[in-house]
C-alpha cells in the first residue's frame, strides 16, 4: 500500500499534490459555507493549475503526436472536425442564448403592458365628476375582467374615501406615493399597481396577478414565473411567487438559498411548470430557461424599487412560433449573427488547413525516404541509410530500417530458436498429458466425466481422480494461477503431491471414534498438500482447489473448496452452489481449511469448472457467465455426460467468436447414479 502510494505521489509531484489539497480544502469550504477561505482557496488553485495544463500539454506532444497516426487524426482534425464542431458549439449558443432573451423579452413586453393598462382604468375614473364615479369603477372593473380579475379601485377624493368594489379589503396606502406604475408585492403575493396623487385626490388600482395570469401571458409559450427576491429587506418568510412554479427558500435568514420547485402547491402537487412546457418538435427542440430581472415596489415603502425574477421555461420551437408572426428585424439580427459565425468559421477552417498542410508534409517526405530505402534493399543494397532529423515516432522507424539489414542474420536465428522451442513445448505437452488418468472412474454411485481443452499447448488446469478401495472414489479439480509452461510445471506438482498423499492414506488418517477404524479426511489432506506446495514452489506460485470424497456405502460426499470456483449441485431443476472451506492453495503454509459434506442422491449433477469456462467474453466485453453454463447443463440433463461436457466447451468457443481460447478450459460432470 505504501508502495503505490508513493507511485502516486511522484507522478502526480508536487504541484499535482498541492493543487489536490487546494481542491478538496476549496469544496471543505464551499460545504462549510465559509466564502471568504474558498474564495482564497480558488485562487491558490491558479498556479498549481496553471503547472498541471502545462504539464498535460508537454505529455501529449511527447506521447500524442509522436504516433503517426495520432498525427494524422490530428491534422484531420483541425481541418476538418475542428471548425464543424465550433459552428455548432457557437450556433447552438448564440442561438439558445437569444431564444432565451426573445422568451423573457415576450413575457416580459406582455406584463409591463398588461401593468400599464391599469393607469387608463385611473385616468377613466378622473374622468368621470364624483357623484359617477361609482358607477364609472364598476363598469371599468367589468372592462378589465379579462386581463385583471379581480380589479379593485381605491379613491381618496373629497367626498371621501371608497372602494371598488366594496367588499375589497381595505388598503392602507403610506403617504408618500407618487405617480407610479408597476409590479406591487404584498402580503407575498403579486398585484398590477397604480398609483395617482394629485390636484387633492388620490387613486390606487390593485390586480392580483393569480398563477393562471401570469401563465397566460403569452399563450402556448411554456412556463412562466414571477419570484421576489429573497434577500430584499422587509421581505420575510417565503417569497412572493406567481405563475407556474414556485421557488423554496433553505438555510438561515443570513444565507438563505433558494431552490425552484415544479409541483405548485397551490394548485395540488402536480407538475405545473413542466405541464406548460410545450411538447418538443425535435430532439435539438431543448428547454429554454434563463431567467431574468423585473422591479417590482412594496406598499410599505413608497417608490422605492426591488429586484425581483421573471422566469420563462419554454422551447425555441415556442419562442419562434410566437415571436415570427410578422417581425422582420429581428431576421435581420439572426442573419447578422449567421454571417459572423461564418466568417469565424472560415478564419480557423484556414488557420487549421495550414497546420494541417505542414504536418501532412512532414509525413509525407517520411513515407517517400522509406519507400526509396525499402526499393534499394530490395535490389539487396543494404548500405542505404536513411537521415534522422527529428526525435518522433518517425525518427524511430528510420533508425529501426537502418538497423533492419544488420537483424537479418540474427533474425534468421531467432526463427531457428523458435523452431526448437516448439518441439521442445509438443514434449511438454506430451509428457502432461501423461499425467492425466488414464483409466475411466469406476462408478460407486459416481459418475464422473471431464474434459480439459489447453488454452496453449500445456495446461495450468488440473483433474484427478483416484479409486480408493471399499467402494471410495476421490476426485480433484484446480486452476494453477497463470499459462504456459510454469503453470504445466505447477500442475505437475500439484498431481505429484494429490497422487503421493492418496498413496499414503495411512499417515494421513486420523482415528475414527465410531467405528475403530482411519478414515481419509479432506480436509487434513488439503491442508498437507498446501504445506507441500508452498515448501517446494516459489511465493508467487498457487493454485485453486476442490477436492472431494465419495462414499458409496452412505452416498456421503465430503469435499473442501481451496479457493476454487464453487461447484454447483443441480437437484431437481434447483441449483446449489457449494461452500468454499478455505483460501488457495501453495500461497501461506499456515492457512486452516475445513470440510463440507452433501448426500449425491441418484439423479443428482455436480458441475465442476474453472474460469475459462464462465469468464471468456464476446466481441461486446460481456462473460459467458455461470447462468449460461446453468442453463445448458440442465437444458441437456438428459443426455450422456460427455454429451453435456461438449455442448458446454462448443458453446463457450462460440460465444468467443474467436479460435483461440483465452483461458485453459476444464469440465468435470458428476452424476450420482443407482448401482442395481
Amino acid at each position: 500500500m505504501m508502495l503505490r502510494l508513493k507511485e502516486v505521489a511522484k507522478f502526480l509531484g508536487k504541484s499535482g499534490i498541492d493543487f489536490l489539497i487546494t481542491l478538496g480544502l476549496y469544496f471543505l469550504f464551499r460545504v462549510t459555507h465559509h466564502n471568504a477561505l474558498a474564495l482564497v482557496a480558488w485562487l491558490a488553485l491558479i498556479p498549481p493549475g496553471f503547472i498541471i495544463l502545462f504539464r498535460i500539454l508537454r505529455f501529449a506532444h511527447r506521447n500524442a503526436l509522436w504516433s503517426v497516426r495520432n498525427r494524422l487524426i490530428f491534422a484531420y482534425g483541425l481541418m476538418g472536425v475542428l471548425p464543424v464542431v465550433l459552428l455548432f458549439t457557437l450556433v447552438a449558443l448564440g442561438a439558445w442564448a437569444m431564444l432565451n432573451e426573445l422568451a423573457i423579452y415576450l413575457a416580459s413586453s406582455e406584463l409591463d403592458r398588461r401593468i400599464g393598462s391599469l393607469n387608463a382604468a385611473i385616468d377613466a375614473v378622473r374622468g368621470f365628476p364624483l357623484d359617477r364615479r361609482a358607477i364609472a369603477a364598476a363598469e371599468i372593473e367589468h372592462g378589465f375582467s379579462h386581463e385583471f380579475p379581480n380589479l379593485r379601485l381605491y379613491l381618496n377624493d373629497a367626498s371621501g374615501q371608497h372602494r371598488y368594489p366594496p367588499d375589497s379589503p381595505a388598503l392602507n396606502i403610506p403617504s408618500g406615493w407618487q405617480n407610479v406604475n408597476g409590479l406591487l408585492v404584498l402580503d407575498h403575493h403579486f398585484y398590477g399597481w397604480a398609483h395617482y396623487s394629485g390636484n387633492g385626490e388620490e387613486i390606487a388600482a390593485l390586480a392580483p396577478l393569480s398563477d393562471e395570469t401570469v401563465e397566460n401571458l403569452v399563450p402556448h409559450l411554456g412556463a412562466i414565473s414571477l419570484f421576489e427576491n429573497p434577500d430584499e429587506k422587509g421581505v420575510g418568510g417565503q417569497p412572493a411567487a406567481a405563475g407556474s412554479f414556485r421557488e423554496t427558500v433553505v438555510g438561515s435568514s443570513s444565507n438563505p438559498d433558494v431552490k425552484f420547485n415544479f409541483d405548485n402547491p397551490s394548485r395540488g402537487v402536480v407538475p405545473v411548470g413542466k405541464s406548460h412546457l410545450p411538447p418538443a418538435a425535435s430532439r435539438f427542440d431543448v428547454p429554454i430557461w434563463w431567467p431574468a430581472t423585473h422591479s417590482h415596489y412594496h406598499l410599505d415603502q413608497p417608490n422605492k424599487v426591488y429586484e425581483g425574477v421573471l422566469w420563462v421555461y419554454s422551447r425555441p420551437s415556442a419562442v419562434l412560433s410566437t415571436f415570427f408572426g410578422g417581425t422582420e428585424s429581428l431576421r435581420g439580427v439572426l442573419f447578422d449573427a449567421l454571417v459572423t459565425i461564418a466568417v469565424l468559421f472560415l478564419i480557423v477552417e484556414l488557420i487549421a488547413v495550414v497546420i494541417g498542410v505542414q504536418l501532412s508534409r512532414r509525413l509525407t517526405t517520411a513515407v517517400n525516404e522509406l519507400s526509396e530505402g525499402t526499393r534499394r534493399v530490395i535490389f539487396g543494397d543494404f548500405s542505404h541509410r536513411i537521415a534522422v532529423r527529428s526525435k518522433d515516432q518517425l525518427a524511430e522507424l528510420a533508425g529501426s530500417f537502418n538497423q533492419m539489414t544488420g537483424n537479418l542474420e540474427r533474425l534468421m536465428a531467432v526463427e531457428k530458436e523458435k523452431e526448437r522451442l516448439q518441439t521442445e513445448l509438443e514434449i511438454a505437452r506430451e509428457v502432461q498429458a501423461q499425467l492425466y488418468p488414464k483409466e475411466a472412474p469406476p462408478i460407486y454411485g459416481l459418475k464422473l466425466t471431464v474434459r480439459c481443452d489447453p488454452a496453449r499447448m500445456v495446461s495450468g488446469d488440473y483433474y484427478d481422480y483416484q479409486d480408493l478401495g471399499q467402494g471410495k472414489l476421490a476426485f480433484a479439480i484446480g486452476d494453477v494461477a497463470g499459462k504456459g509452461i510454469s503453470a504445466a510445471l505447477l500442475m505437475a506438482t500439484l498431481a505429484a503431491a494429490l497422487r503421493a498423499q492418496l498413496s499414503s492414506t495411512q499417515q494421513l488418517a486420523r482415528p475414527d471414534p465410531s467405528s475403530g477404524n482411519g478414515h481419509l479426511d479432506a480436509a487434513h489432506l488439503v491442508a498437507t498438500l498446501n504445506k507441500q506446495l508452498y515448501a517446494h514452489t516459489s511465493p508467487e506460485k498457487y493454485a485453486t482447489f476442490f477436492f472431494a470424497l465419495f462414499d458409496q456405502q452412505t452416498r456421503m460426499l465430503s469435499y473442501t473448496n481451496a479457493g476454487h470456483l464453487s461447484p454447483l449441485l443441480i437437484r431437481n431443476g434447483d441449483v446449489t452452489p457449494l461452500d468454499c472451506n478455505g483460501t488457495v492453495v501453495g500461497a501461506f503454509p499456515f492457512a486452516k481449511y475445513d470440510e463440507s459434506s452433501l448426500t449425491m442422491n441418484s439423479g443428482d449433477l455436480l458441475v465442476c469448472y474453472t474460469d475459462g469456462i464462465t469468464e471468456p467474453e464476446n466481441a461486446y466485453g460481456e462473460m459467458f457467465g455461470e447462468d449460461r453454463l446453468v442453463e445448458l447443463v440442465k437444458k441437456h440433463s438428459q443426455r450422456e455426460d460427455h454429451e453435456i461436457v461438449g455442448i458446454v466447451l462448443d458453446a463457450v468457443r462460440s460465444w468467443t467468436g474467436t479460435p483461440e481460447l483465452s483461458d485453459d478450459m476444464t469440465l468435470l460432470i458428476a452424476r450420482g447414479v443407482q448401482l442395481t
